[in-house]
Formats: structure tokens, sequence, C-alpha cells
């Protein structure tokens, strides 16, 4: 296959084994798109639920390219992984990748989508319309929380119907933009 002078391979499924989900993993680091531990990128490879295409480099190492990652359970999917490595970006291969794998998915489930923020216009725009529940995480180490929380204008001790109570802050634009939004 070739999009954009680059030539790359579609595979499915590579078995739990394969360099790629080495490779993915090593991906998911970088990307710092880590849950709260490994556990989700150790098991994932091997669960019966997942399912997965893959654009690989057409060279004797067949490196990935990218990945579209998800899992299938009784009524829903849930798409967690959708990862092109930086050099490939702007090609048009996750497009060709996104494609395949929505092609897939059964169409009598339901499809959840985890993804950044910045993300969801292009995801609503095709396969993807409905907003549903938004969790939002941010990353800050403790120094740099502390510090924020010295600028807080408010802070609160929220109960939000059928979820575990949160603490809510709002801090200054400036404080936010940089920790939070940054």
């Amino acid at each position: 296959m070739k999009t954009k002078d680059v030539d790359f391979d579609i595979i499915e499924n590579p078995a739990p084994s394969s360099h790629l989900w080495k490779q993915w993993k090593s991906m998911v680091n970088t990307e710092e798109w880590l849950s709260d531990d490994n556990s989700v990128t150790d098991l994932l490879p091997s669960l019966k639920s997942t399912c997965s295409v893959w654009a690989v480099t057409q060279t004797s190492d067949r490196n990935m390219v990218g990945s579209v990652v998800w899992n299938v359970y009784d009524d829903i999917c849930f798409l967690g992984f959708y990862l092109l490595t930086p050099e490939y970006r702007g090609k048009g291969i996750g497009s060709v990748i996104w494609k395949q794998a929505m092609s897939m998915i059964p169409k009598d489930k339901v499809l959840a989508l985890r993804g950044v923020l910045n993300m969801v216009p292009k995801y609503k725009a095709h396969d993807t319309p409905v907003d549903g529940p938004l969790l939002e995480n941010f990353r800050i180490n403790s120094r740099d929380f502390q510090t924020a929380l010295r600028d807080y204008e408010s802070l609160e001790l929220v109960s939000i119907p059928n979820t575990t109570k949160t603490i809510n802050f709002n801090l200054y634009p400036k404080i936010r933009e940089r920790f939070v939004d940054g």
C-alpha cells in the first residue's frame, strides 16, 4: 500500500509474541498513554478480546508504522489505542488503518473511544459522532501540583451522582494553561 510517497503493508491481529507489540508498548510509554500502571500494555496483547490493525514497514524488519487496537466485549467495542509513529504522521496512513479497523468492528456493538481532547473533532467528523461521558485525566508531579494549588481560586469537595467524590479546583488561567492545558 502507498500514501504520500510512503510504502507500507497492513496486517491484522499479530501474535502476542510479535515484536510489534513490544514496539507498541514502547510508543505507548513514550507518548504517555499509560493508565496508572503497566497492566494494560502487559495484558492487552494476549487478551482474547483484543483486535488490531497495523501499518508496518515494507522492510525485512516489518516495524511498526502505526496501529489501531480495540477490545470487543458483550455489547461494546472499546477502542483504546490509535497511534502512529511520529515520522509517519500526516501522511494519510492513520486514515487507512482507521478505515480498516472500522470495517472490522461489528456494527451491532457500541463503539467507545478513548482519545485525546484535541482529536475529538476529527473522530466526531467520521465514525464516532455521538458524545458520551467525558473523563479527563491530567498528570502533574506533586511539586508542580502543590505550586499550582497555592494559586487556586477555589477548592471544594464535590459529589457527582453515580461517582465518587472528587476535588474540584479552579486555577487561575495562567496556572491552568501551564500545568493542565499545556
